[in-house]
């Protein structure tokens, strides 16, 4: 085994030259099972039909592609037509040591449960045979994770009006997949979430949540075993493991990440806000280095929200492990497992006495190619294996997530505005206050969802001058973001003026009974201008044209006078609604501190932590150096010890020659 340095720490070499095979591949025996399950069909594939497997697994998914052979020289290959149909297949691979007296029995396989994505498959001819019959198939399978599988190619586009992220994703479960929540974030409502895919976008639903898990700071974590995904606003705690002794393990290499070498800043852009901007601090950062982030938010927890997670998105990583395995290990651990080095290797390594979590498992077979001829029916088989594992520290901050894209948003489509005040058909308006942010609200009906949402209640593309609000019933363009939405257009007129007459028309009021319009038209090629106040049978007009001024008041028994009426559903809509949002804000701004404390404690615990294995590595360094001091002393003192003893003896043998040569001489 060696570290990043190439530097041996302490494999038995007799250990390696037993079990090495050409290629880096290693000798050894796998227990493995394949099961299918197709449409009420149930097949099961041994190890000893398998051909050739490879398997990546990661802390949020997994890709196995495997292939096995089946025969047929003695019965009907049951599996090919079943195979080759449009029926789902369900697929659970099981792999394990297969080796008797050194494989841990008790130990579960490494098990990871899916669907088949892509099949292929070979057939082989007997030649010799008559009719030349096939003999054989050689079937091809790539598996992935449920969320892959269906996530992958499903596109909604849909409203949600007062729902949770964790309502939106329980409704789009699919099969073989359980979901597990544990962030608050989750159970914020929201006024407005929209689901922005559809079949023209190139982001799929699996990327629209990886996507909401990377910006709000969270965590994607698979236990494929269950097909149970985790949600959650922090890593989970590594599970059982395992210690790689000196016989199990080739090559440990370190990969160290570069730290961000940028601080940050979050920009509220909203005009009367507080507070402009915040900045996050970070003692890697070089001078001068910084990414803004832009918000524009009435309410200040949101931009705290932002800050503390532009906070950990600059948190530095622990060194990552890369492990190359020279044999198979007791028990397979799969990604989320803890590992670390046995008490064998040296304790002066980097990882000694660390302790580390699985990311990525990477695993591939194939058959021996001299290991006879196979049964096909054995539940254990001789492969060529190559075994390799990529562990994070426990405790580091880095979420890793898969590759995403983003959802394209907005979304546009067409809304009807509500109002609380007037009679059906009344072009009135009203507007929602925010007890929160004193901000004011319009009330939109999404037809197309049946959704109500709310948008800002602000001049729009016009000046403020123009006080031209939407009004009741009045047909808008919507565009909606993931939480959000505004009116980017307004689809009706209010009143048009009679076809082939040439001229503008401003028209004021609640209805055609009850308003005042200016219109300016083409009389024979000549402008006119006409004022007009209507009400009830009451009718007032100021016309101004060529040469002429007119005034004129008189009763029009055209219009009929009508009493008013009123309607208070829609007022008593609006009161709801408005006490359903500021309830859903006060829920938010609560998560939001929560979320910020518990994560600065997370923080803090896993500092701590950290500090602790440092000191004591520290420790036992400076103690290895004052052994390794007092051991060099002690051994100078024995050298001169031995010196003097030398002389000494000279000094004897020299005194004994005199002495003779005195006697005999």
């Amino acid at each position: 085994m060696r570290d990043s340095t190439a530097a041996s720490i302490g494999a038995r070499p007799d250990v390696a030259a037993r079990s090495a095979a050409p290629g880096g591949a290693f000798r050894d025996r796998l227990a493995m099972a394949l099961d299918l399950r197709i449409g009420n069909d149930a097949f099961s594939v041994a190890a000893g039909s398998v051909a050739r497997l490879a398997i990546h697994a990661t802390i949020h998914g997994f890709e196995v592609d495997v292939t096995f052979v089946v025969s047929s020289e003695q019965e009907t290959d049951a599996l090919f037509p079943r195979f080759c149909s449009n029926d789902l297949i369900a697929a659970t691979l099981s792999v394990a040591n297969g080796n008797q007296g050194f494989a841990d029995e008790e130990a579960p396989p490494l098990r990871l449960a899916g669907f088949v994505t892509e099949r292929r498959l070979e057939e082989t001819v007997g030649d010799d045979l008559e009719g030349k019959p096939v003999v054989s198939r050689r079937y091809t399978a790539r598996i992935v994770d449920p969320a892959q599988a269906f996530w992958r190619q499903h596109r909604p586009l849909e409203l949600h009006a007062g729902a949770s992220m964790k309502q939106v994703l329980e409704q789009h479960v699919c099969p073989g997949m359980r979901l597990a929540f544990d962030w608050p974030r989750l159970d914020e409502a929201a006024d407005v979430l929209c689901v922005g895919l559809g079949g023209e976008s190139a982001a799929s639903f699996y990327d629209f949540v990886v996507w909401f898990v990377h910006e709000n700071g969270g965590v994607l974590e698979l236990d494929a075993a269950e097909g149970r995904y985790r949600l959650g606003a922090s890593k989970s705690r590594a599970g059982p493991g395992a210690s790689l002794d000196a016989d199990l393990v080739d090559e440990v290499r370190l990969a160290v990440p570069e730290p961000p070498r940028r601080a940050a800043t979050v920009l509220n852009a909203f005009a009367d806000a507080a507070i402009r901007s915040k900045g996050v601090a970070n003692d890697h950062a070089a001078a001068g280095v910084r990414r803004d982030a832009l918000v524009r938010a009435p309410a200040p927890d949101r931009v705290d929200r932002r800050a503390a997670i532009e906070a950990r998105r600059l948190a530095p990583g622990e060194p990552l492990l890369d492990i190359t395995l020279r044999r198979c290990p007791p028990a397979l651990s799969p990604p989320g497992s803890a590992v670390g080095l046995g008490e064998e290797l040296s304790d002066r390594l980097y990882p000694a006495g660390k302790t580390y979590r699985i990311i990525a498992l990477e695993l591939g077979a194939r058959s021996a190619p001299d290991g006879g001829e196979p049964d096909l029916d054995d539940g254990d088989a001789p492969f060529e294996v190559t075994l390799r594992l990529r562990a994070e520290r426990q405790g580091d901050p880095v979420p890793r997530l898969p590759a995403f894209r983003r959802p394209a948003y907005p979304v546009i489509v067409e809304g009807r505005v509500l109002s609380a005040r007037g009679a059906e058909g009344e072009r009135t308006w009203h507007a929602l206050e925010g007890e929160r942010d004193s901000l004011h609200r319009v009330r939109i009906d999404i037809p197309l969802w049946n959704r109500v949402v709310v948008a800002p209640f602000v001049p729009g593309r016009v000046p403020g001058h123009w006080f031209f609000p939407p009004y009741k019933g009045q047909r808008v363009l919507v565009a909606l973001g993931l939480d959000d939405a505004q009116i980017c257009g307004y689809l009706d007129w209010a009143a048009r003026l009679p076809q082939g007459t040439q001229g503008d028309q401003i028209t004021l009021g609640k209805r055609g009974e009850d308003q005042t319009t200016v219109r300016h038209v083409y009389e024979d090629g000549k402008p006119a201008l006409r004022v007009e106040r209507r009400l009830a049978g009451d009718l007032q007009t100021l016309a101004l044209s060529e040469g002429t001024i007119r005034l004129e008041v008189r009763e029009d028994p055209v219009t009929a006078s009508e009493p008013p009426t009123y309607d208070l559903r829609p007022s008593v809509d609006a009161a709801k609604e408005r006490v359903s949002a500021e309830a859903r804000g006060a829920v938010t701004a609560l998560n939001g501190q929560l979320e910020a404390s518990a994560g600065g404690v997370r923080q803090s615990l896993d500092g701590a932590s950290a500090e602790v294995e440092a000191a004591l590595a520290a420790t036992t360094s400076t103690l290895n150096g004052q052994l390794e001091a007092a051991e060099a002393e002690l051994s100078g003192a024995m050298s001169g010890a031995a010196a003097a003893l030398q002389a000494i003896a000279a000094g004897v043998s020299e005194a004994k020659a005199a002495i003779l040569g005195a006697l005999y001489g």
